[in-house]
């Protein structure tokens, strides 16, 4: 189930399971190596897998352009 940030956005509840994907799928050994690949920085991959902070709508359309993945699919994985 999706639920909305501190700022009112939607946000994905459990990302994790989409970044151990995304790194099986792109052979990425680290989160750093995945935040390469994302344009992001590794502590905000960090803090969105300890769920310190919650997936950004940015984020997503960012793995969406990577990977051509539906945002449907994205939105699906992280749950």
């Amino acid at each position: 189930m999706k639920a909305k940030d501190d700022k009112g956005r939607w946000a994905v509840q459990m990302p994790h399971r989409l970044f151990d994907c995304l790194r099986e799928m792109y052979n990425l050994k680290t989160d750093a190596e995945l935040a390469q690949f994302l344009s992001a920085r590794t502590p905000m991959i960090s803090k969105i897998r300890n769920k310190i902070i919650r997936i950004t709508p940015k984020l997503i359309l960012e793995i969406h352009k990577q990977t051509k993945m539906p945002i449907e699919k994205i939105e699906e994985m992280s749950k």
